[in-house]
């Protein structure tokens, strides 16, 4: 690295509405798998729950 060098300059041309966007289709690719991982052990939890509240009888 010699003396008089410098980092060039980086242009981005994206905005708001951009990110925006592209954040919206990415979530909308993964929100059914997460949807699954959460749904799944609560409702095993329910399941449980409600077999000890008939069980206690």
């Amino acid at each position: 690295m010699g003396t008089g060098t410098t980092i060039p300059t980086v242009n981005l041309n994206y905005s708001l509405g951009d990110v925006a966007t592209s954040v919206g289709n990415w979530f909308g690719s993964f929100w059914p798998i997460l949807a699954f991982a959460v749904a799944i052990p609560v409702a095993f939890f329910v399941a449980g729950e409600l077999k000890t509240l008939f069980m206690s009888r």
